[in-house]
């Protein structure tokens, strides 16, 4: 009867620990991230209707090379903030992470395939508050002059999408890295 209190007790000393660390990583990545808000706040490269097919184009590269770039620094980012013993240290997190991978790769990829999830949540979440507060709308301007922009931008709404999304996807990064944390302070 005392181990099971025990064991109980570790429990809710652990998840208690890693909401912890959660909340402490999700600040960080909010920090951390911020070229990743800069440049959802661009409707040009973010929204066809607002610029071109080209400039959408880069703007779709450079988002993936910022996500793809935050995913593999999560791990030091929440390491800064929330370490864990000596396996789980600033300069040492990615590390044990690539250590994660080699050991056990399954296990690795139902981490990744968390984040995943979650980023797809978040590109929901911008599409919510897209039907909530529409930011494109058709140019009456555009039918008397055809030079005009076909599309207006309502630059709030277009904002608050953004922040939606990055605060949804910023979640999601340190959801990953703490999810890692956590696998890996239990092979340490």
């Amino acid at each position: 009867m005392e181990t099971n209190s025990a064991t109980t007790r570790a429990h809710w000393v652990g998840t208690l620990a890693d909401s912890r660390a959660l909340a402490r990583t999700y600040a960080a990545c909010l920090v951390a991230y911020l070229p990743l808000l800069a440049l959802l706040l661009i409707p040009q490269l973010m929204r066809s209707r607002a610029g071109s097919e080209a400039l959408l184009t880069v703007g779709l590269l450079l988002l993936f090379a910022l996500v793809a770039g935050a995913v593999v620094l999560a791990p030091e980012v929440s390491a800064r903030v929330a370490p864990a013993g000596a396996h789980w240290r600033p300069g040492g997190a990615r590390a044990r992470v690539r250590a994660l991978i080699r050991e056990d790769r399954r296990t690795y990829l139902w981490r990744l395939g968390e984040f995943v999830a979650l980023y797809i949540a978040a590109q929901c979440a911008g599409g919510v508050f897209a039907w909530l507060l529409p930011h494109v709308a058709d140019n009456p301007a555009h039918a008397v002059d055809p030079t005009a922009s076909a599309w207006i931008i309502d630059y709030p709404n277009f904002a608050a999408q953004a922040g939606a999304m990055y605060a949804c996807i910023c979640f999601a990064l340190a959801w990953y890295a703490t999810r890692l944390r956590a696998e890996c302070a239990a092979r340490a």
